[in-house]
């Protein structure tokens, strides 16, 4: 039945239907498109390291340095030219290929040579720097840090962005040579704001140095600064200067306290940005950056104190600059004229005092030498007896004057600048009257009388004679006897 039933089948005798039977057939062999890279002895034992029982409970830190020191004088000669994103990168992030190029990049790197690389090979070679690998010595970890810094600080955003840390840092944890760090931002910026916190003890050159470094409005580029450098120097130093002494006078902060703030401690967490293992984290020491700036390691916890905010150019004092400028405009009367910084019009009088002083210091004519000839005083001392006896006539005395004649010089009590609202306002205050009142009898806010009557009073007393208590104003004591007459 079998047979008869294979004979007669339609679908089986049929060639074309034979052909459409679905059989099993053997997989043709896919030729990859990227060659497979084979994997380096080395890189192999490295990866293995990461599934170790001991790797098992450790951090990412730990074992990116682990990795590091076993990896530290492998080299390559497998370049990756491709560029690619990674946040924080490790060996264990990358690929083989990825590592192969690393490593033969970072073999050139060693050899003095900084060709271009992928963000991430940038990035992970300052961890390897900051964790010491390949490195003994932690001073010449900085130099190398501060070497790769300048090589690809403006090619790498990320590593610029975190290079001033890093670098402190790196110091601090080694306790290395504060000035080692000269040249880089957190010092020069402390360095600069000392120079002006220290004003009294500077010379004009330092002085000008770091106020232009830290001002917003930058001098050196001023119309005024290319016609008369020396005076405009001179007169921002002295500018700069009085009005620092007005602040120690008459405020309850200094100047420079008023512009950069005072140092504050917060906590501080090392190395920020970076993959870092601290290989002694229970220390106590404080090191110095300079005198406003303090890193403090207290039993593995780290603290800073400094100036924080904003540590570069500085607007407020770039509000000075620019009224040093716009007065010396108008002194030398024959330039486009600059409005004065948003500042008060008590520090605008002050700083127009000085730059005038200034400017009549130096443009005066230098005075004359005289040579005397000491050999011809005996014939100037005759010819002077001569002269005098010929001059000498009698004269009848003069008759002294009548009170008739005598006539009174008249005296106004009333002779004062100030208007009816400035003088019941002082008066108020001298007598602990009703200022509040005072004012909005006159229609006009304490504050905007006080300010009027200060910059009236300005020439008389080249001070402010009413400051505030918060919101209360009150009458300098050193000045309270001598403001009755202008009342």
């Amino acid at each position: 039945m079998d047979d008869q039933f294979e004979t007669f089948d339609p679908f089986l005798n049929d060639d074309a239907s034979a052909e459409k039977v679905y059989r099993n057939l053997p997989l043709k062999k896919i030729r990859r498109s990227v060659p497979r890279t084979d994997v380096p002895d080395k890189i192999r034992a490295m990866k293995e390291l990461a599934f170790t029982p001991e790797a098992y409970w450790k951090t990412s830190p730990w074992l990116f340095r682990q990795q590091g020191l076993f990896m530290k004088d492998y080299s390559d000669d497998q370049p990756f030219g491709e560029d690619f994103a990674a946040y924080y990168p490790t060996y264990r992030d990358l690929s083989t290929e990825q590592l192969r190029g690393y490593f033969s990049w970072r073999t050139v790197v060693r050899h003095g040579e900084f060709p271009d690389a992928p963000q991430p090979f940038i990035i992970m070679y300052a961890y390897e720097l900051i964790n010491l690998i390949g490195i003994e010595k932690p001073e010449e970890a900085f130099r190398l840090l501060r070497l790769h810094i300048g090589n690809y600080g403006e090619r790498c955003p990320e590593l610029q962005k975190n290079s001033a840390k890093w670098l402190t840092d790196l110091a601090a944890y080694h306790q290395l040579p504060p000035e080692m760090l000269s040249g880089t931002p957190d010092y020069d910026f402390d360095s600069n704001v000392l120079t002006l916190c220290n004003w009294e003890t500077q010379d004009e050159d330092g002085l000008f140095a770091a106020v232009s470094r830290l001002s917003a409005y930058q001098p050196e580029r001023s119309a005024a600064y290319e016609k008369e450098p020396e005076i405009f120097r001179r007169a921002l130093c002295r500018s700069y200067e009085n009005v620092a002494i007005y602040f120690l006078k008459n405020r309850k902060c200094t100047l420079h306290e008023k512009l950069f703030g005072k140092p504050v401690e917060i906590k501080h967490r090392l190395f920020e940005g970076a993959v870092f293992f601290d290989t002694e984290p229970r220390r106590s020491f404080l090191y110095e950056v300079s005198g406003i700036h303090k890193l403090e390691c207290r039993n593995g916890e780290w603290f800073c104190k400094k100036l924080y905010g904003n540590r570069g150019r500085n607007k407020p004092l770039g509000e000075i600059v620019r009224t040093v400028d716009s007065t010396i405009r108008e002194c030398l009367g024959d330039m486009h004229k600059l409005a004065p910084g948003s500042i008060s019009s008590v520090y605008i009088k002050l700083i127009s005092k000085t730059v005038s002083s200034v400017a009549a210091e130096m443009r005066r004519p230098p005075e004359r030498h005289i040579d005397i000839d000491l050999s011809a005083l005996d014939s100037i001392r005759s010819a002077a007896d001569i002269t005098r006896e010929r001059l000498i006539v009698e004269v009848e005395e003069d008759a002294p004057l009548t009170a008739a004649e005598v006539t009174d010089v008249p005296v106004n009590d009333a002779d004062t600048p100030l208007d009816e609202g400035e003088r019941e306002f002082l008066k108020a205050l001298l007598d602990g009257g009703d200022w509040s009142g005072t004012a909005r009898k006159f229609g006009i806010s304490p504050s905007m009388l006080a300010d009027s009557v200060n910059e009236k009073l300005f020439d008389v007393f080249s001070d402010t004679v009413i400051d505030f208590d918060g919101d209360t104003p009150y009458i300098i004591e050193d000045y309270a006897g001598d403001i009755p007459q202008y009342i």
